[in-house]
């Protein structure tokens, strides 16, 4: 026997030992990654959505954050398994467009995903359905009925309390300000919703056909049903197993061994969290002192990643506790500005997320974004809604990426005012008496309707600033559209997969996805570093630190309990009763305050047209 073939002999015997347990250590026991997606998927990260959990509320994570976390545990060989509990978040459909993606790319890797739900609604299913079993309550329903809109209409109201409201737009489709003027949806609404809903509908239809390896038809069938109780979802292959969290936490624990060990806080490639002795305050605050000091400038050749998330304003972004709050320029400006004369950013990726606003703020974006593309690749990635203003800033972009349920477009102004002489002197009894020197100083007074010379010129400043709007798009889009941008205007608004065959996006995909693309233009890893800008607040990591202090629950999986058991609602005490009972008309309520008073400041606006609430 040779010397080469002894060795081989004796290293095989010697791994054949270790396997058996001796003389070497046994192999290691099976690891699987525990997710839990309750409470609000966001955008950007939020200082005030981090307070917010330290006090009783679901930890806010940012979608980029989930994607990240799923993959590169997919690409991390000491992570064998995935167990997706999904309670109640809030997300979009494009959201679940990503998620689907990051849990396809962990599955492709030869990884399980073992998915628990109490219930589930038409998203919270969508993104279980791209497990590879699905676990349902006993007593749990499917509540997949299909998508429902809503249209909210304020004219009524105004009506009641003697309120006016004069509004104008550019466009038959440019629907924005309808709430104020009407009803009921003029016909082009009602198109406009019908044309999105259609192609929502289809794009969710599909996702969950493709997933459980259903057809369409079946599904739709199966919706027209709903909603499904646990055994019905059972026989119609809608959900794998019907059992309660602790059979489905013995079933996971029976397919990986009873040595498993379940991770629930990842954090790949890093040392063990530091121990902080919490009976020592001068050891937090060293701590603390100490994560303060480095901060997130530029090292290594990376990415950067702009945000703009919510309605668009000038000034600085503002943020609310449950929502995106408003995109500002002169943020949004300075991370742009950042970018590009950074030298180891090398390509710039810019997030939007909004349905739109304020013109001016648009347009100064729009020349940020403008100058940062004529130095370095710019790629913006579109989330649920990129309308009016939100495709105004994304337009001078390399490429732009959206999902298929992206709803975009709206290439269009409004303008308008609300007169309260009504409510002030019919009912109120305050009278008021106008005194002016200028010609057009009263254009904006909400005491009168405009005179017929007012009505004139704002109707000319409003034509002048639809022909700059699509100026701007045709200008950075080109040849890329592929009809008359007066066909592909007037106020048309498009899901991401409508805008990609009339060329007003480039690609179908996520942030992930136009991150990867912006670091192949630079020619940089995938892998490379991706640094937000504006900085993030230090709020953040403490935020994040203080969260991670305290000791794990005893129960590994970590089911929640409900909200109303948690108390969570008496923490809410700075929010309306109306926000608990009706959110999302209240968030639309709010939205139309803030266009009203941009309006009041800049007489028109780029606002999104009416945008249906889906359920």
């Amino acid at each position: 026997m040779t010397r080469t073939m002894r060795t081989m002999t004796a290293g095989t015997i010697l791994a054949l030992l270790m396997v058996a347990g001796w003389p070497g250590e046994a192999l290691a026991a099976k690891r699987i990654l525990r997710l839990r997606l309750d409470g609000p998927v966001m955008e950007k990260p939020n200082d005030m959505a981090g307070l917010m959990s330290m006090f009783g509320q679901e930890s806010a994570h940012t979608l980029r954050e989930w994607v990240k976390t799923i993959r590169e545990a997919a690409a991390d060989h000491e992570i064998n398994g995935l167990a997706l509990i999904i309670e109640q978040p809030q997300m979009s459909l494009a959201q679940v467009e990503e998620l689907t993606r990051a849990l396809q790319t962990f599955r492709s890797k030869g990884k399980p995903v073992y998915c628990y739900m109490d219930s589930a609604g038409n998203l919270s299913y969508a993104l279980a359905s791209a497990a590879d079993r699905i676990t349902l309550a006993e007593n749990g329903e499917l509540e997949i009925t299909g998508l429902h809109a809503q249209l909210t209409f304020f004219k009524g109201l105004l009506d009641k309390i003697g309120v006016e409201a004069e509004m104008l737009h550019c466009g038959a489709y440019k629907s924005a300000l309808e709430p104020f003027t009407r009803t009921e949806p003029s016909p082009e609404a009602a198109e406009n919703v019908n044309w999105l809903l259609d192609s929502v509908y289809e794009r969710w239809v599909e996702l969950i056909a493709k997933n459980r390896g259903l057809t369409a038809d079946e599904v739709r069938k199966l919706v027209d049903a709903a909603p499904l109780t646990a055994q019905q979802a059972l026989e119609h292959k809608l959900v794998d197993e019907v059992s309660s969290f602790g059979a489905y936490k013995k079933m996971i624990q029976k397919e990986f061994g009873k040595d498993l060990e379940v991770v629930k806080k990842y954090q790949p490639g890093q040392e063990q969290e530091q121990e902080v002795d919490l009976e020592n305050p001068f050891a937090l605050f060293g701590m603390i002192a100490e994560m303060f000091k480095g901060g997130t400038e530029a090292t290594d050749p990376g990415i950067g990643l702009v945000y703009v998330d919510g309605g668009i304003m000038v000034g600085k972004d503002d943020q609310g506790p449950f929502s995106a709050g408003t995109a500002g320029s002169t943020t949004i400006r300075a991370a742009l500005e950042q970018a590009r004369t950074d030298d180891k950013i090398r390509a710039v990726v810019m997030r939007v997320d909004s349905p739109g606003g304020s013109v001016v703020a648009s347009d100064i974006i729009w020349d940020a974004a403008k100058r940062c593309a004529e130095e370095k690749p710019l790629v913006v990635s579109m989330g649920a809604v990129a309308g009016s203003g939100g495709y105004y800033v994304a337009v001078p972009a390399d490429t732009i990426f959206a999902e298929a349920s992206t709803i975009t477009g709206s290439i269009g102004v409004v303008g308008g005012k609300i007169v309260w002489k009504g409510l002030m002197e019919g009912i109120l009894g305050i009278t008021t008496t106008e005194f002016s020197r200028g010609k057009h100083a009263g254009l904006m007074s909400f005491d009168r309707k405009w005179n017929d010379d007012e009505r004139k010129w704002l109707t000319d400043y409003m034509n002048a600033t639809y022909v700059l709007f699509k100026g701007r798009v045709t200008s950075t889009r080109g040849d890329r559209l592929k009809k008359d941008i007066d066909e592909l205007a007037g106020g048309r608004v498009y899901t991401g997969e409508q805008a990609l065959k009339l060329g007003l996006v480039d690609k179908l995909g996520g942030l992930s996805e136009a991150i990867d693309f912006a670091a192949t233009k630079a020619a940089l890893a995938k892998d490379c570093p991706v640094y937000p800008l504006p900085k993030p607040s230090e709020l953040v990591a403490l935020v994040q630190l203080l969260q991670n202090l305290g000791k794990s629950e005893n129960d590994e999986f970590e089911l929640k309990p409900k909200a109303e058991l948690q108390g969570t609602a008496l923490l809410r005490t700075a929010l309306p009763l109306l926000r608990e009972l009706a959110p999302e008309q209240v968030k639309e309520i709010v939205r139309g305050l803030r266009n009203l008073a941009t309006l009041q400041q800049e007489r028109v606006g780029c606002f999104m047209p009416i945008v249906p609430v889906i359920h």
